[in-house]
């Protein structure tokens, strides 16, 4: 990364790499880290940094890795509605369910969805809409 960095020649997409690697760190607690500071808003105010870096944690690479991170996800959802842009939502559950095709993954967001009954409608669609490929995958497999 540190040969990648010296690359780049543009100001704004050297501040850009800058801020996204740590998701792209080898070391488990530094993407840990970097994902709980998403939960402070002002960490999340260049949106297309944050789905940027998401992307990353959330990677098939590092799918295994990083299933811990769809419930911590998923609760912040009601959060980055109020927070954010009005297509945050939608592009925060697509860079984080997305990747996923496992029978554990498909169940964290199953389960998230039982236990929130009163969730508001409108992201329990979005959550739904977003989860659609990772439900198909797992149906599939099952029905092999």
């Amino acid at each position: 990364m540190t040969t990648q960095l010296g690359k780049i020649e543009n100001e704004d997409r050297r501040r850009r790499f800058e801020w996204i690697s740590p998701a792209l760190s080898p070391e488990q607690q530094t993407r840990d880290a970097f994902f709980n500071s998403l939960q402070d808003e002002s960490n999340r105010r260049i949106e297309s940094w944050v789905l940027g870096a998401l992307n990353a944690l959330h990677h098939p690479l590092r799918r295994e890795l990083s299933e811990g991170y769809l419930l911590p996800s998923l609760q912040l959802l009601e959060e980055i509605q109020v927070t954010g842009d009005i297509f945050f939502p939608a592009r925060w559950l697509g860079v984080s369910l997305g990747n996923y095709t496992s029978a554990s993954a498909a169940a964290a967001v199953r389960d998230f969805l039982a236990q929130c009954s009163n969730y508001n409608h409108q992201l329990r669609m979005k959550i739904l809409q977003a989860a659609d490929t990772l439900f198909r995958a797992v149906d599939f497999r099952q029905t092999k």
